[in-house]
């Protein structure tokens, strides 16, 4: 008497390492999901700073405190007029705006930032109606509120030990 096989049986024979071999479909699929739950909340582009910084920044967009600082104080305050014009304050030369933490103004001698409160240094103090000592910057001109507030972020972020 034969008796036939009621359903497939799977020939270990054939192939022993198909026994062995876990099934790779839940892996695979385990791996996609990471991966699209890992960029599916991706940050901006670096045309897009505000997505990194938390759009935290007072200045316009295109616009930084560096950027305004060289369209507004470069023409008196750089290294070639360095001397001859911008009381001896380069703001050109590298290390800004750490390097005004350690600075004095040559109008009063006083520290060009405040590390103990750098919203309210000298150096940003010279952008306003009354400065305490010499002339408003730029000279012949001012800074508008928003150029001011971005310039002000600029300082702040540049203070020494900042993250």
């Amino acid at each position: 008497m034969s008796f036939s096989p009621l359903a497939p049986v799977l020939d270990l024979s054939a192939n022993p390492t198909a026994a062995r071999r876990p099934y790779r479909a839940p892996l695979a699929t385990l791996f996609a999901a990471a991966l699209l739950a890992t960029t599916a909340g991706c940050a901006g582009g670096l045309d897009d700073p505000d997505r990194f910084t938390g759009g935290t920044s007072s200045c316009a967009p295109g616009t930084t405190g560096a950027s305004v600082i060289q369209a507004q104080c470069l023409s008196c305050h750089s290294t070639d007029a360095n001397g001859s014009a911008g009381g001896g304050l380069d703001l050109q030369a590298s290390g800004l705006p750490g390097r005004l933490y350690t600075t004095n103004s040559a109008c009063n001698n006083a520290p060009l930032a405040d590390s103990a409160n750098p919203s309210q240094s000298f150096f940003l103090k010279k952008l306003t109606a009354s400065p305490g000592c010499g002339a408003r910057m730029p000279l012949g001109a001012s800074l508008s509120a928003a150029d001011t507030a971005c310039v002000t972020d600029w300082l702040v972020a540049g203070k020494p030990g900042s993250p």
